[in-house]
């Protein structure tokens, strides 16, 4: 699995004043009608337990400056107390989430369904709102390592006509 590329997220959550998040790579594009979007995530964490008692999340996907959010909210980096403290934060409208400034886009999300896959839980959940953030590139993890688009990246939100 290391030689397949994938976009690095950040999912988030909140129940309250309470968030919580995970970095994850598992997360793909479901259906366009309706918009849907699946994520992987690990069934013994707490933020899974947070998404599933609240029943919902946003998926942000990170630009490609954005390595140190992908390592904090990985655990990777044990200095930072509260992982929201690092990068920019604000509220979601959707049912008030983390969504972070500065991602490629971010997707508000209502979950759907749940579905068991072993130790991980397939969350099939509705878009609600989307942000973009023009003119970045995206952050990529390939072969054990977060790396970078060549430079003659064509942002395909601005490719194409519909």
């Amino acid at each position: 699995m290391r030689a397949l590329a994938g976009a690095v997220t950040v999912l988030t959550t909140a129940d309250g004043r309470d968030r919580l998040g995970l970095t994850a790579t598992a997360v793909c594009s479901l259906s366009a009608d309706p918009p849907r979007l699946l994520a992987c995530v690990n069934q013994r964490g707490p933020t899974f337990a947070m998404m599933k008692r609240t029943g919902h999340l946003v998926v942000n996907a990170l630009a490609e400056g954005q390595a140190g959010i992908a390592e904090c909210f990985a655990g990777l980096d044990r200095s930072v107390s509260d992982r929201f403290q690092v990068g920019e934060w604000t509220t979601g409208r959707y049912r008030e989430a983390p969504v972070l400034r500065g991602a490629v886009c971010s997707f508000e999300c209502a979950i759907s369904e749940i579905l068991n896959a072993v130790s991980h839980g397939l969350i099939i959940a509705d878009i609600k709102a989307v942000h973009v953030t023009p003119n970045v590139k995206p952050l990529l993890y390939a072969d054990g390592a977060f790396v970078k688009l060549a430079s003659d990246f064509v942002d395909p939100r601005h490719a194409f006509q519909f």
